[in-house]
């Protein structure tokens, strides 16, 4: 058995053991409150884009394509992909919200609206990176310049809160999700709150206090390739799109 096997046959068996149960006591929400339910959508909010310029590229993005058509998994996302196609004919045809291209440098990122895939990135890492278009940070340790960008206060992205957002008045859209999670009934942190520290902003400098609203565990946004999503990234993210709070391709930047 080589090294690397046993590597992630022992993360598996962590997963399976889940290695926060000993310091975790997950709070109880009940999820039959109507405002934090997943609901069946009838209709997609976001339409995204697949450019395929090559033979090459109309494959790949054909294969990301059904995947996610018969991804059940996926079914509480008001999204729809556009079946891959060249420019010229996706002008011609619906309007699209999104736009998913193959990058030439094989490197996975999201601008804006638009995403570059490179052809080894596998289906997992479409979905990480969809994900972006609907403001999730990444909940690994970012890049100076990365974290200068992405970890702006009023960037209210989904998954991360800032101690202040947390403990007083905010117009974060999911405040009240973060309290329940986040705070004991008195009001204050929860004892075990180390364990949700969001990571990602640590190498700024003086960098305030920010939470994550799941610990810090091992889900698709910590590792890229992975695709556990928390129930309560499934409910945010329905949210974003119903309540429009994505990316599109109208605007230049976007700011939460």
């Amino acid at each position: 058995m080589t090294r690397s096997l046993m590597l992630v046959l022992l993360c598996m068996n962590l997963w399976g053991k889940n290695p926060h149960a000993a310091v975790i006591s997950q709070p109880l929400i009940h999820t039959s409150n109507q405002n934090f339910i997943l609901k069946p959508f009838e209709k997609c909010l976001d339409h995204v884009a697949l450019e395929a310029e090559t033979f090459n590229s109309y494959f790949y993005l054909w294969d990301i394509y059904t995947q996610f058509l018969f991804d059940k998994t996926k079914t509480f996302l008001p999204i729809c992909l556009l079946q891959p196609n060249n420019k010229k004919s996706l002008e011609q045809g619906i309007s699209p919200s999104q736009w998913v291209t193959v990058d030439h440098r094989n490197t996975a990122y999201v601008s804006a609206a638009r995403m570059y895939l490179g052809f080894d990135d596998t289906y997992e890492v479409f979905i990480h990176e969809l994900a972006h278009f609907a403001g999730f940070l990444d909940e690994y340790p970012m890049r100076v310049a990365a974290a200068k960008y992405q970890c702006q206060i009023k960037r209210y992205a989904p998954n991360v809160i800032f101690e202040s957002q947390l403990l007083g008045q905010s117009n974060h859209p999911y405040q009240q999700l973060f309290q329940i999670q986040l705070l004991s009934t008195s009001g204050t942190l929860r004892k075990d709150i180390e364990a949700f520290i969001f990571p990602g902003c640590q190498y700024l400098a003086s960098t305030p206090r920010q939470y994550l609203l799941h610990p810090n565990q091992f889900n698709f946004l910590r590792f890229f390739d992975v695709a556990m999503i928390p129930y309560w990234y499934q409910y945010l993210w329905q949210q974003q799109v119903l309540t429009g709070r994505t990316a599109k391709l109208s605007t230049k930047i976007y700011i939460h």
